[in-house]
């Protein structure tokens, strides 16, 4: 039996009810977030589980033992100069005036926190679906079991590392490019309950307060998901945590000095890449078929690959998809200009008899940035889905073959901020494949249709992946043995950093479920040896895109006048 759920179920109700373990009507941000989404979503809040201990902290002693402690400087630093907005307090007494108040004692042992029984039976009583934890401390005992789902609890780090807190330091300290974080079922063990939900960004290394922020804010709407999702599923399959990590702690003041000084070389490195280190990508291919570029013995050798000839140094082409039309292959490409700051899509004829390519036309152009110019072929037709995030829309483009051009066909999916789209046909549906900008690199969303036109829906787990190794779209799906593969963008070192193969296992309306079997690394000992983020299928070829770095002006102003436009203060 699943261990989140209780022996007798009931059939689920249209919402759940809830609880929050807090210490006032005072909240951070992000759970203020966490708690309208879970109100807005038709989810009700039975009860405030106020922790009375709090107005108790405030005397003398306390203050004393905390300036003299030895994580004085961490905590000097967490409340000034490291506070995220996520961690901001927002006043939610009006919002949630008229609920249910209960003030409650703990009764200390070791490092748990056990509820007297009397308070216990009182919280029964509300027959709540489940806690969210927002206040108290490790709890332990009968509280663990006052609701039918449990309490729900989050850790900000990923819990097979690093247990403890405080969260997403001990990444930038160690140098971990990931940074995990959990939403659980608290169990009696720290860190290590029945994972709800779960996701993995890349960690922020020259800003421990912007690591913070995306931690707290991306994970914000996890409650009321998961919520959802048992609604839909009371046999939901999370899985109970079997992580022996290290427990970790506030940092002393040596751990804070040595903090700091790596953070300072960690901003350097930053400010270099982001202002200096411009990415040239080029388009190369592959004589073979895709299964066999992924399945077939070693990586891409430098030797397999006919590499673009590059054009002007002010430029790059990347995200290279294609057809065939007239024995020849056509290859989209996103033609970007440094000098102008933005792409069109373009067009390269490569004649297979003569081995040659023709110099970029372009094919697509507008006022708003284009790449990924991903291609779909059906019932006779050639689609283009371009992406567009900055028209706020997910268009369709059908080829017009008299003309040699793609025309704007339709609008697939309006008012989204997508990152690079890619379509599929799946078991008699098209699915949908696409990041959101906000975080454009992990959190992945599926919308599908019976027709390629649409009307597209959303699937009810969205986002049904937050994984910055294995989200973001990096070209064609393809069928291997009657297996759905999905190519998706490792950006957990770098943007663009490797292509990860995964196996689709599940993909339905209700359900989706894929798992990594391959990285694709970058060609070796070639032009482009920085980069690979683009994989996909023409027929029996293969394209594939790389990267280098160099400086370049263009660059370097646009960089330079973007952040004096925002006048945003880099965060320490």
């Amino acid at each position: 039996m699943d261990p989140v759920n209780s022996p007798n179920q009931e059939s689920p109700v249209p919402f759940m009810r809830y609880g929050i373990l807090c210490s006032s009507t005072h909240f951070q941000k992000w759970q203020a977030d966490a708690i309208r989404e879970l109100i807005a979503k038709g989810h009700q809040l039975e009860l405030l589980i106020v922790d009375i201990r709090e107005q108790k902290k405030r005397g003398k002693e306390f203050f004393l033992w905390r300036f003299f402690s030895q994580g004085l400087l961490f905590r000097l630093l967490q409340n000034k100069i490291f506070l995220p907005h996520a961690k901001k307090m927002v006043d939610l007494s009006s919002f949630l005036e008229g609920t249910d108040t209960l003030t409650c004692t703990v009764i200390k042992k070791k490092s748990g926190e056990y509820f007297q029984d009397s308070e216990i039976e009182a919280i029964k009583t509300y027959k709540l679906d489940f806690i969210l934890r927002f206040g108290f401390n490790i709890l332990r005992g009968e509280i663990l079991n006052s609701a039918r789902y449990g309490i729900w609890s989050f850790h900000h780090d990923d819990e097979l590392k690093y247990r403890g807190g405080p969260p997403g330091f001990w990444e930038i300290y160690r140098g971990d490019p990931l940074n995990g974080a959990i939403l659980q079922r608290l169990t009696e063990r720290l860190d290590a309950g029945i994972i709800l939900f779960k996701g993995y960004l890349k960690t922020i290394s020259h800003s421990y307060k912007g690591n913070q922020e995306q931690l707290l804010s991306i994970s914000s709407s996890w409650p009321a998901r998961v919520a959802d999702q048992i609604l839909r599923q009371p046999d939901s399959p999370f899985f109970l945590s079997e992580t022996k990590a290290p427990v970790f702690k506030i940092p002393g003041n040596l751990y804070m000095v040595v903090f700091l000084l790596k953070l300072l070389i960690n901003r350097f490195r930053f400010y270099y890449r982001d202002l200096l280190s411009a990415e040239i990508w080029n388009v190369g291919l592959i004589r073979k078929p895709i299964q066999e570029v992924v399945f077939g013995k070693g990586p891409i050798e430098n030797s397999q690959v006919i590499w673009l000839r590059q054009f002007a140094s002010t430029k790059y082409l990347a995200d290279p998809f294609g057809f065939y039309e007239n024995r020849k292959l056509h290859i989209l490409v996103e033609d970007y200009s440094y000098e102008r700051n933005n792409a069109r899509i373009s067009e390269i004829i490569y004649d297979i008899s003569r081995n040659s390519f023709s110099v970029p036309i372009t094919l697509i152009e507008g006022e708003q940035h284009l790449s990924y110019p991903f291609i779909v072929e059906h019932e006779g037709f050639i689609y283009c889905v371009p992406e567009s995030h900055r028209s706020k829309n997910i268009s369709l483009y059908l080829r017009n073959y008299s003309e040699e051009a793609f025309v704007k066909e339709s609008v697939l999916v309006p008012n989204v901020e997508a990152i690079d789209p890619t379509l599929v046909f799946y078991e008699e549906r098209w699915w949908l494949f696409f990041t959101e900008r906000k975080y454009s690199t992990s959190s992945l969303h599926i919308y599908f249709s019976d027709s390629i036109k649409g009307e597209y829906l959303p699937h009810p787990r969205n986002p049904v992946k937050i994984d910055v190794r294995s989200s973001r779209s990096g070209g064609t799906p393809f069928i291997h043995e009657g297996i759905l593969y999905r190519p998706a963008q490792n950006c957990s070192i770098t943007y663009g950093g490797s292509i990860t193969i995964n196996k689709v296992v599940r993909l339905t309306p209700e359900e989706f479920e894929e798992v990594p079997v391959k990285t694709i690394g970058p060609v070796k000992n070639s032009p482009f040896p920085g980069g690979l983020h683009t994989l996909s299928q023409i027929g029996n070829y293969t394209l594939i895109d790389g990267k280098r770095y160099q400086v370049n002006y263009y660059f370097f102003y646009h960089q330079l006048r973007e952040k004096f436009r925002k006048r945003i203060p880099e965060d320490v």
